[in-house]
């Protein structure tokens, strides 16, 4: 009898500690624009160069929620709005928000050097990321993300642009790919960052 109760006891405590795993990493919510990934995805790691011209890897930043944009500095309109809201989200939640990590990797590594990116980042915020390196890199880094980035043709004078997805790729602290935010609000995008900041799972455990 006793052996029963001391197994049937085990069985327990294994459930309660299987639901609060799951409680752990439960599912996000489904908000407007914002796209949840149902199987989180761990993004293979890469190494870019910063706007401080230091290497960097995706796995550095790891322990905090990262949002990840692919961009360029001469673009006239997505950028600067995406990254405006960014920052609007940093400081959001009474400034609770200061630890989720905004990275932007530029799609245009031909103009956007590294000390090109610290002027532009520095502009909009000196807290967000820059990451820049050679476009076929940055090509299959995109890919990773399901993001998708192309040269566009150049005119007399040698201007081109990008055309580039415009959606920000939320990452957990264990670096797996959680949402996807297309134009998102402010206010939407703060929720799902609070979720994966308050999360005790992954790169913690």
């Amino acid at each position: 009898m006793n052996r029963l109760v001391g197994s049937t006891l085990l069985i327990c405590l294994h459930l309660v500690a299987g639901a609060a795993a799951v409680a752990d990493d439960a599912t996000l919510p489904t908000l407007e624009r914002v796209t949840v990934v149902a199987a989180p995805k761990m993004i293979a790691d890469f190494s870019l160069t910063d706007q401080n011209g230091k290497a960097r890897t995706l796995a550095s930043f790891r322990g905090a929620p990262t949002l990840v944009f692919f961009g360029f500095t001469h673009c006239p309109d997505v950028c600067p709005t995406a990254l405006t809201k960014l920052k609007l989200l940093q400081g959001s939640n009474g400034g609770a928000l200061k630890r989720v990590q905004v990275v932007m990797i530029s799609v245009d590594g031909e103009r956007d050097t590294p000390a090109v990116l610290k002027r532009y980042m520095s502009s909009i915020s000196p807290a967000f990321i820059g990451l820049t390196g050679q476009p076929r890199a940055v090509s299959d880094i995109a890919a990773r993300f399901a993001a998708v980035a192309y040269k566009e043709q150049a005119d007399n004078q040698g201007n081109y642009g990008y055309f580039h997805s415009g959606q920000v790729f939320a990452l957990d602290k264990s670096g797996q790919l959680r949402a996807s935010f297309f134009d998102a609000s402010v206010e939407n995008m703060a929720t799902i960052s609070r979720l994966l900041l308050d999360e005790t799972s992954g790169a913690e455990n």
